[in-house]
């Protein structure tokens, strides 16, 4: 399942927190690098704003049009820059877990089962508006709430205050329950795993992950082979060209294109048909060469410059860190270069040029942000963005929560009426505002207590 024209926007799992740094190395080292939390912050905001837009916003702000143009516009970022912060997250939450005492075999628990969360709210997602029980929009809204009571975390703390967000936890998990028995959508034919074709299906059905899916099966390629590889980071460099190259041959006719012109493949042939059944099968349920191929080349990208952020790394110092992430850059700017040839640029076909070259342009993004931020202590105006960063699920899900319960409300039309002018201008602007709210909504919301971890 790859991703067809839809929104670019998805959480992904937040990097642990950091420390206040300073121009010298030990502090910037030893703490929480808070640039981290502003870029995913202002990966939300990018998000909500490109995502909120109107028609009469200008084309570089929208989708690159036609679909399967050689080319990308600034809402083609959002996407991967998501999947690069998952993977900037990777090697700073392993080390936290780690240092608590977690094994290996709990964190490739842990792992799966951010999985599976990442492709059940996926489906969810994009099956939400077709209800025909409650209403889209109603449904949508109750769902989307109930979504985020049943994957808060409750303060660690006793008393009161983790009572009540227990009890809202389990009215959440109810409730969500609930609204999954009742949803029905318009009948249509498909196809059951491990059952086959099924006649007037009217419950949940998806053609693909979503977003959220996309990023739980990067996650998931990304996160095991960090752990597989650890700290090497020139293995996890070799792990990225390879997921690159999955891509290009799984559009170049796939692995076995070739195994019947290879005679001294022979002996073990009953072995590489049973594989090719396998890898067959897993391709009928989700994209190889793309969820698990380059687009997880983003979150391995991602993953080696978080490699260079934990304590005791051997790239410390602001002036080391911002020499590695500019050879860094230019490395995947060339390596876009270079397979440019195969698929050009683009984002629905998650071509090897787009994966690089948007990854090219997280990292020099998030080299900005640790000089501004994190070196010179300039965090004050990220005030605007980092709560978003801090509590990217929660964000994510409230931009629909709050069109919908506008919606419902019968204000719709009215509060958002910026989004159906002919006005440029008046587009962003309210699309600015919206994002903006949203991101100060989460933030509101957090400090009452509200954190949505998967």
């Amino acid at each position: 399942m790859t991703n067809p024209d839809a929104p670019t926007d998805a959480t992904p799992a937040p990097a642990p927190p950091a420390e206040t740094p300073s121009p010298e190395a030990p502090p910037v080292a030893a703490g929480r690098v808070d640039s981290v939390d502003v870029l995913r912050g202002l990966t939300i905001l990018l998000m909500v704003f490109v995502n909120d837009l109107g028609h009469a916003a200008p084309s570089w702000l929208h989708h690159i049009e036609p679909p399967d143009a050689d080319g990308m516009t600034v809402a083609d970022l959002v996407f991967p820059w998501f999947l690069f912060i998952v993977g900037v997250s990777i090697p700073l939450a392993f080390q936290s877990a780690f240092a608590r005492g977690a094994t290996t075999a709990g964190q490739v628990g842990h792992i799966l089962l951010r999985t599976v969360s990442l492709l059940f709210l996926g489906v969810v997602y994009e099956g939400a508006g077709g209800d025909r029980t409650l209403g889209g929009a109603r449904w949508t809204l109750l769902a989307f709430v109930a979504i985020m009571l049943a994957w808060t975390s409750p303060p660690r703390e006793p008393g009161r205050k983790r009572t009540t967000f227990l009890v809202l936890k389990g009215l959440g998990a109810v409730a969500l329950i609930a609204l999954l028995a009742i949803y029905r959508r318009r009948p249509a034919d498909t196809s059951l795993l491990f059952y086959g074709p099924v006649e007037g299906w009217p419950w949940f059905r998806s053609e693909w992950w979503g977003i959220l899916g996309l990023i739980g099966w990067a996650y998931l390629t990304v996160a095991l082979l960090t752990l597989w590889l650890g700290k090497r980071r020139e293995w996890l460099m070799g792990a990225l060209g390879v997921l690159i190259l999955l891509h290009l041959v799984m559009n170049q006719g796939g692995l076995f294109k070739h195994v019947e012109s290879k005679a001294w493949l022979a002996p073990v042939g009953p072995a590489v048909s049973w594989l090719r059944g396998v890898v067959d099968w897993i391709g009928s349920y989700v994209g190889i060469g793309e969820a698990t191929g380059s687009l997880a080349a983003i979150t391995m990208a991602g993953c080696l410059l978080g490699s260079i952020l934990p304590r005791g790394s051997d790239v410390a110092t602001p002036r080391e860190r911002t020499s590695w992430t500019l050879t860094f850059a230019l490395g995947l700017f060339v390596a876009g270069l270079v397979t440019d040839g195969f698929a050009g640029i683009n984002k629905i076909g998650a071509t090897p040029t787009w994966c690089l070259w948007t990854a090219s342009l997280a990292a020099l993004l998030w080299l900005a942000l640790y000089l501004v931020v994190d070196v010179a202590g300039w965090r004050a105006w990220s005030i605007v963005a980092r709560p978003a960063g801090a509590n990217p699920i929660l964000a994510y899900f409230l931009h629909p929560i709050v069109t919908e319960a506008l919606s419902v409300a019968g204000i719709g039309g009215q509060v958002m009426a910026y989004k159906d002018s002919a006005n440029p201008g008046i587009v962003v602007a309210g699309s600015l505002g919206m994002a903006l709210f949203v991101c100060a909504l989460t933030g509101l919301l957090a400090r009452l207590g509200l954190r949505v971890k998967l």
